[in-house]
């Protein structure tokens, strides 16, 4: 599939911000557990005026349909374990995978294969309904967002709870609450940072708002 490069800014592996999801340790959580993905290619319009997440696509490599990528966003932003299913023809987009994840998936091959198969069937006639649903619906405003909110305390506060359990659970130590609610501020302000740079971000405009 062909992108017009003066229109689109194409982030693939190659792209930093994507490079530095299938690096970071902690998305092992949200690919395995959670089920949140990262499509392999993305697209963003670099002559719209809207803001960045709402001038991305996410093209199928089937049809060749560019979908808004806010599909898949907010309450369906989880559950994809198998990658996206196109609402267009149906088949999957496929999504990276983190290299920590793909190292567990390796040493755990025997416990999920034949589950896996077993269910995905049931999983993508799921998923057809699912965004058949969400494509009733208006898909979500940039502006009803709290990324500082969501920063704090989901990903700061969630990133503190993983870190002291793998702590503890790797180390073989004891639970001491005085030392983890001593850690507590800095990822509450680590969180609060990544809520300040993805508001920043994902209001970021293409070149025709920067012209007028």
């Amino acid at each position: 599939m062909q992108y017009d490069r003066n229109r689109f800014t194409i982030w693939t592996l190659r792209h930093p911000l994507i490079l530095f999801w299938v690096l970071f340790p902690a998305a092992i959580f949200n690919e395995l557990i959670l089920g949140q993905r990262i499509p392999k290619v993305m697209l963003t319009d670099k002559e719209s005026d809207k803001p960045w997440m709402e001038r991305t696509y996410v093209p199928c490599p089937h049809c060749e349909t560019l979908n808004d990528q806010r599909l898949w966003a907010k309450w369906n932003a989880l559950g994809h374990w198998f990658g996206f299913v196109c609402p267009s023809c149906h088949q999957i987009i496929p999504c990276l995978w983190n290299v920590f994840s793909l190292a567990i998936l390796a040493m755990t091959f025997p416990v999920w294969y034949f589950p896996a198969r077993f269910f995905r069937r049931r999983w993508l006639a799921y998923e057809k309904k699912r965004v058949a649903k969400v494509l009733e619906r208006p898909l979500i405003q940039l502006k009803f967002i709290h990324w500082l909110l969501l920063g704090t305390f989901c990903v700061g506060g969630l990133s503190w709870a993983l870190f002291e359990v793998w702590e503890v659970l790797y180390y073989g130590g004891e639970w001491n609450l005085k030392t983890m609610l001593e850690s507590l501020p800095i990822w509450m302000v680590t969180g609060f940072g990544w809520g300040l740079w993805m508001s920043f971000f994902m209001n970021r405009k293409g070149r025709k708002d920067r012209q007028t």
